[in-house]
């Protein structure tokens, strides 16, 4: 089969087009033909080693669409020929987080690397079955995004008629926490760094947007937006560049969501102005494995929208990474098989 592998960390150019073997099934196991694969900012991180460095090549992806192409020894949920959505949230299944539904709390959780490529072997758990009314390259852009975002908005426990901001608005998480949110009956305000594309959030929902330049401190702002009260919940995707901001954007009592540090990592603060206005600083890495199979429906009934910025094919896997990093995006960026 053809397959993107990674055998070091680096740049785009250590995305290696490749030939390799078809992987067979073993118990409960099922192979997947996958006709789509979502590009997700993890893809990115796992490229440039902030994971760790690959003691053997690494085929990327974690977010994909198929065909159930071949079946291991006890496998009872599924038949070939059945159209699926991979379900990138990986558990022991058997520990009490799991068991009691909360994978993410698993010791041994992991998110699925895999989708860049023909073929891609899957526990049978791991496996939705695809609603009717979307296409492959629609059911692999909602997984990790959306998965992700309403795992935190339940935890965040919001509520109808609060606001919320959210950072990096144009991407794949940022596009479905304001799906999500607005869903909920929340006041959404958008960030993004493109101007242009501010009438494009407003036609996905958002009530309010801010236009953010490197440097920029857009908190002075969101206080004249709420009439000096704050947001009750900021959801920061970006890290360094922006916490100190999202702390001063938030009000008293309200939730800070800390889900990705695209800009870096280390952030330095006072943490006096957490705990003095009762701040949440909630973490949130993907969600429990119930969430896919409650959210496909959704979008099969249109009630929620996949939005898809581009498409590449399998072998364009570069292409797709330097969009995501140098040229923004609005929505998913999908490779095809």
């Amino acid at each position: 089969m053809k397959a993107i592998r990674i055998h070091e960390p680096g740049d785009i150019a250590v995305l290696r087009y490749e030939d390799v073997d078809v992987p067979e099934p073993g118990y409960g196991q099922v192979r997947v033909r996958l006709r789509a694969a979502g590009v997700n900012h993890r893809d990115v991180w796992v490229r440039r080693g902030n994971f760790g460095a690959f003691p053997e090549p690494i085929i990327p992806g974690s977010d994909g669409a198929g065909e159930v192409d071949a079946i291991g020894p006890g496998v009872t949920q599924w038949s070939v020929g059945q159209k699926v959505v991979i379900n990138p949230a990986v558990s022991c299944g058997v520990c009490v987080a799991c068991l009691r539904g909360d994978q993410p709390a698993c010791r041994s959780f992991r998110i699925f690397d895999g989708t860049y490529a023909e073929y891609a072997v899957v526990a049978q758990e791991n496996l939705v079955a695809m609603p009717g009314g979307l296409t492959f390259a629609e059911a692999a852009s909602i997984g990790i995004p959306y998965v992700t975002a309403e795992d935190f908005l339940v935890r965040a426990q919001a509520l109808p008629g609060q606001s919320i901001l959210v950072w990096g608005a144009t991407g794949g998480l940022g596009l479905a926490t304001l799906q999500l949110a607005k869903l909920r009956g929340l006041k959404v305000v958008a960030v993004t760094r493109s101007a242009n594309r501010s009438e494009k959030l407003r036609q996905y929902g958002a009530d309010e947007v801010l236009v953010y330049t490197t440097g920029d401190d857009i908190s002075d702002a969101v206080m004249s937006l709420t009439q000096g009260r704050g947001l009750d919940i900021v959801v920061d995707s970006l890290g360094r560049e922006t916490f100190v901001q999202s702390i001063s954007s938030v009000t008293r009592g309200g939730v800070i969501v800390t889900v990705g540090t695209t800009t870096g990592g280390q952030v330095s603060f006072d943490v006096g102005r957490i705990f003095r206005h009762r701040v949440t600083v909630l973490g949130a890495f993907m969600g429990s494995a119930a969430i896919l199979p409650r959210l496909l429906p959704l979008f099969s009934r249109g009630i929620l929208v996949p939005v898809i910025d581009n498409s590449f094919p399998l072998e364009q896997a570069d292409q797709a990474h330097d969009k995501m990093e140098n040229h923004g995006v609005f929505g998913k960026l999908i490779l095809t098989m």
